[in-house]
């Protein structure tokens, strides 16, 4: 694939009807979020026609393809279709093929202890990872260990594990490595992971100036109290929504996340926000934190991804906020 056809599939990796004028813009058709609404027949007979040739299909009917990814891509294809939205193996035209071998048997790992040491805290419940020395957590060590080969410069990070846990939960090792690889790269999440975390202070600044845009009286209070993002928002940034959501609303996000971009995280984070606002507003600062911390289980998954989808969010309006704050930071 020449680079003109991989930027052109990157653009479709990322739709962004929000910034179309409204006249252009064609409408969902309607309880896109709501998967209660379905005929599973119909919506498993449309993704087999939509997998014969995805980025075709994509190309043709961008709306339509969009509003099937938010209903929930199934779960028997979920591993493939990642892999299609974010590009991973396109990523061996870049690379050598045997990229993920030759990273695996690289000796020494720089991090290989720390990987070690966290290798059990991740999904430790989860048949694929609870047994000490099982192929699910030799599977997680050989990933992260590879990546951390291939990255020196992010190495490793806690949050990784449960990034890579997740995906081997549907992919092979050498998928999930080449995935694990276009997330850092082609969604940017490098800056997640590395020394000072550029961009998680950056997602923070972001939150923080839209909780004022979408919900002033909420930001007022958290403010009185001396409550900030970081305080609350680090694990859903980092792992997009995996640590301690419940897992339908993980790959739900996932789904979205892979197709539009970290714009879900923001419209995830504010739902969470304006489910409870009602309660957060007659609390003070340690009630509100355990309210925050206990929010992404309490929530029912279509409920949530449907006030989120439902809030309004331009791309213009995020590289707005990042325009202040990197003139913050100059």
């Amino acid at each position: 694939m020449n680079n003109g056809n991989m930027e052109s599939l990157v653009l479709l990796s990322a739709p962004d009807d929000d910034d179309q004028p409204e006249g252009d813009r064609k409408p969902l058709p309607p309880k896109a979020a709501n998967t209660k609404q379905l005929d599973p027949i119909k919506h498993l007979e449309q993704w087999r026609i939509i997998c014969i040739d995805f980025h075709r299909f994509r190309s043709k009917c961008p709306d339509k393809c969009k509003a099937l990814i938010r209903q929930g891509v199934p779960e028997f294809l979920r591993g493939s279709v990642w892999q299609k939205l974010a590009l991973s193996r396109e990523l061996l035209q870049k690379y050598p093929k045997d990229i993920y071998e030759q990273m695996r048997k690289t000796k020494p790992a720089p991090c290989e202890g720390d990987i070690v040491r966290d290798i059990n805290r991740t999904f430790p419940k989860h048949v694929l990872y609870r047994d000490k020395q099982g192929l699910g957590q030799q599977q997680l060590m050989n990933v992260l260990r590879a990546y951390s080969v291939f990255n020196p410069e992010v190495g490793y990070c806690q949050g990784m594990g449960f990034i890579c846990g997740m995906l081997l939960m549907y992919m092979g090792e050498n998928d999930a490595f080449l995935m694990l690889i276009s997330l850092l790269e082609n969604y940017k999440m490098a800056g997640l992971f590395m020394m000072n975390l550029p961009l998680l202070n950056k997602y923070f600044f972001q939150l923080q100036r839209l909780l004022g845009m979408h919900m002033p009286l909420l930001y007022n209070h958290l403010a009185q109290q001396g409550v900030e993002p970081t305080m609350y928002a680090s694990q859903w940034f980092m792992t997009v929504c995996i640590y301690n959501f419940p897992f339908s609303t993980v790959v739900r996000v996932w789904d979205i996340f892979l197709a539009e971009g970290v714009k879900i995280i923001f419209r995830i984070a504010l739902a969470l926000l304006k489910l409870n606002q009602e309660v957060l507003l007659n609390e003070s600062f340690e009630q509100i934190l355990q309210t925050l911390k206990q929010a992404p289980s309490r929530q029912d998954s279509d409920s949530l991804i449907q006030v989120a989808l439902s809030i309004k969010l331009k791309n213009k309006t995020l590289k707005d906020i990042e325009s202040e704050w990197l003139a913050q930071t100059m």
